[in-house]
This record gives structure tokens, sequence and C-alpha cells, in this order.
């Protein structure tokens, strides 16, 4: 890979993608301007972003973006086309893409419930510690308080005999 992205960002007056990327061959860091065309308030932004990913002009320097960062990009540029700020374009973003800990997910039907799944993968694989990563350690031993009341259940009191 010739290029490595470094920074993506949008640009609203003209609707554009613009990407700070590292040319490896002259190594040199570069801007370039994405232009997006015939976008508009009812646009899909998934379907743009993927549309602009596998554009050839832009497939080269858009290799190390995710799919996910360029539909992020075009859904705040739907947004302000509709006339949202950006500060509250992000906050619904952040909002709609992290999970509450308290949300009953029986109760969702199953495109939601697809989402929070996909969220939560996401989630994981970012948290996820890797054996090449530097601070990776095999062997984890957690001393838990017992100082603390422990409560019991029914479930652990009853012995194999009783079932």
């Amino acid at each position: 890979m010739t290029f490595s992205a470094q920074k993506c960002g949008v640009c609203f007056q003209p609707p554009s993608i613009i990407l700070i990327y590292r040319d490896n061959v002259q190594e040199k860091t570069r801007q370039r301007i994405m232009p997006i065309r015939n976008f508009t308030r009812f646009s899909d932004c998934s379907k743009a972003a993927e549309q602009m990913k596998n554009n050839p002009r832009h497939k080269p320097y858009l290799e190390g973006v995710s799919l996910h960062q360029l539909e992020k990009l075009h859904r705040l540029l739907r947004d302000h086309l509709e006339g949202e700020s950006l500060s509250d374009s992000l906050g619904r973003y952040h909002h709609e893409h992290t999970i509450d800990p308290e949300e009953d997910m029986n109760k969702l039907d199953d495109k939601e419930l697809a989402k929070r799944k996909r969220i939560m993968d996401e989630l994981f694989e970012k948290n996820r510690k890797r054996r090449d990563d530097p601070d990776f350690v095999y062997n984890v031993e957690v001393d838990f308080p017992q100082d603390e009341h422990l409560e019991s259940c029914a479930w652990d009191t009853e012995s194999d005999e009783e079932m």
C-alpha cells in the first residue's frame, strides 16, 4: 500500500470529503479533496459511502479508511443539508451508536437488535487484546475482595443429590 490515511473529515461548502494521507513512496504528507456530487438530504448515506470507497479514482487512497467512518461523514453532511448544527448531529450520532446498559433488548425488533449487536461487536474488537499488542499479558490473575458480604442464591446451596 503506497498511501496510508491519517485523518479524514468533511467539508460542507462545497460538499466534499477531505483526506490527509501519507505518500509512502515520496515520504510526504498530502491532502486529497474528494467532492461529493449529486448528494441531497434524501440520499442514502451507506450507499453513498460505499460508492465513494469503491470509486476507482479514490479507492487507493481510501483503503485505510473504514466504511463506517465514511458513512458517518456522509451522515454529518446530510444532517447539515437538513439544517442541523454540527454539535446536534454529532450528539445524535453518538447517542445512536452507544449501548445503554439499562435498555431491555428483548423488546427491540430484529433490525434494531442487529444494530445493537453490530455496535457491541465493534466495541469488542476495539478493546480486544491480541498476542502482538505491547500490553498483552497471557495469564491475568485478579484477587477480588473477600470482606464484602456475598449474596447467595437458592441454586448455589442445592446439592447434586437434591436435583
